[in-house]
């Protein structure tokens, strides 16, 4: 993730699947976030208007727009610049719901010190959780940067969740057709994790959720279709 778009309507419509699933799942004991915050590129001389994108988002009926106390944190977020500010609004929000949140790895994430970013993750792996990985982009592509999820990277971390944890990786679209975007993403997901992930887009941004556990998954998929039927922008698959 890349501070410069805190607040924006990403945000709201990843947040408010965060609140959905959690008070889905009261099992899980926390929602773990690697934010894999990234450099910014370019000058923070004014943000985006966020606010505007909000108020757009509210009108379209876009996913998360029906959460009020979200968008007025994410209105509050769209005025800072710094790091610690925007974990903290994060934390704030979700404390407000009742849901444990732990943000780990607050450092900048960089290409060359991926490695020991995310070794650390391992000293400290959460059990019972909901754990979002927060890729600028998203999943690897032929020449990866630090704006990527390498797909081994996907595999250790699956590797070390237990059964009752679910695994959510955010992915923007690229220039692709979305459908077979998506399938193809499934595929290399199911293939490296042995779980066939449940997906749910709005045609700009996907999320991928795993779980190892098949009733779970069973869980899993319904829970975010009645999400996904909540918004007319949002489409969920679950192929088998």
């Amino acid at each position: 993730m890349n501070i410069r778009f805190s607040g924006d309507t990403r945000d709201l419509f990843k947040f408010d699947l965060v609140r959905h699933l959690m008070k889905s799942f009261p099992e899980l004991a926390s929602f773990t976030f690697i934010p894999m915050l990234t450099d910014r590129v370019e000058p923070t001389k004014q943000k985006k208007s966020a606010t505007t994108d909000l108020l757009k988002a509210a009108k379209a009926g876009k996913a998360g727009s029906q959460n009020r106390s979200l968008m007025e944190h994410l209105g509050k977020l769209q005025e800072i610049e710094d790091d610690m500010d925007y974990f903290t609004g994060i934390e704030s929000y979700f404390q407000q719901e009742n849901i444990l949140v732990d943000v780990l790895q607050k450092d900048r994430f960089s290409h060359e010190h991926r490695t020991n970013y995310f070794s650390k993750l391992f000293e400290q792996f959460p059990k019972k959780s909901l754990v979002f990985l927060d890729p600028d982009t998203g999943l690897e592509v032929k020449n990866p940067t630090r704006r990527h999820l390498l797909f081994d990277e996907v595999k250790k971390i699956a590797d070390h969740m237990d059964n009752t944890s679910i695994l959510m990786i955010y992915q923007h679209f690229p220039r692709e057709m979305r459908n077979g975007y998506i399938r193809s993403r499934c595929t290399q997901l199911s293939e490296l994790t042995g779980t066939q992930p449940v997906s749910i887009t709005d045609n700009e941004i996907v999320f991928f959720l795993l779980v190892k556990e098949p009733k779970v998954r069973r869980r899993l998929i319904d829970i975010v279709a009645n999400y996904a039927n909540t918004y007319p922008m949002l489409r969920s698959c679950a192929d088998e």
